[in-house]
């Protein structure tokens, strides 16, 4: 059980099928009448193709209507399908502000995608400060602990750590315990945000 509560903590969309209780047409029922956690595990099972073939259109409509609902894990979803291209145009700004929706609830793969799109410079600002204190909030967030409690360990950081100087690290990890969910994105300057 414990195993499993970590992927779930983590975001990973690793659960196995999900249990059909009488058949697909009773949970779109209740996901029609706003029940947000049938949303979410119809834009999951559309996604995924579990127990229904792979649909990203409907994966995107049962994700949005989970999202409005502040679901951070159908934010997610919906930012990974922009990040992707599935279902919808290749848009990253789009996929970030999903995922930055999804971080500020403390999602920790929301976190990572951000920290990702930082390090390649794929719709936000390629730089590897804001790559690293994604990444290290990311980190602390599947940890439980706050940024400032983080130690000196992040997994999820070796990466674009490999580039920095230990000032570099220092100040990044400082940008990240100072980090507020109010905070903007910083968007990669060929677009205008």
């Amino acid at each position: 059980m414990g195993k499993l509560l970590s992927v779930l903590m983590a975001g990973w969309f690793l659960l196995p099928s999900i249990t059909w209780a009488g058949s697909l047409e009773s949970w779109v029922k209740q996901a029609e009448k706003g029940d947000v956690q049938a949303q979410l595990q119809l834009g999951k099972a559309y996604h995924e193709g579990r127990g229904v073939g792979i649909d990203y259109r409907e994966a995107l409509r049962w994700y949005r209507l989970a999202a409005a609902q502040g679901s951070a894990e159908a934010q997610n979803g919906v930012g990974t399908l922009y990040d992707n291209g599935k279902g919808v145009p290749r848009d990253y700004r789009e996929a970030a502000h999903w995922f930055l929706l999804a971080a500020r609830q403390g999602h920790v793969l929301a976190r990572r995608n951000l920290g990702w799109m930082h390090e390649k410079g794929q719709g936000l600002l390629k730089d590897d400060a804001l790559s690293y204190m994604w990444q290290w909030l990311a980190e602390t967030a599947r940890r439980g602990v706050s940024p400032g409690q983080g130690g000196d360990v992040c997994r999820f950081c070796a990466t674009v750590a490999a580039r920095m100087t230990p000032e570099q690290i220092g100040r990044a990890r400082e940008r990240a315990r100072k980090w507020r969910p109010e905070d903007p994105l910083v968007f990669a300057p060929d677009r205008k945000p």
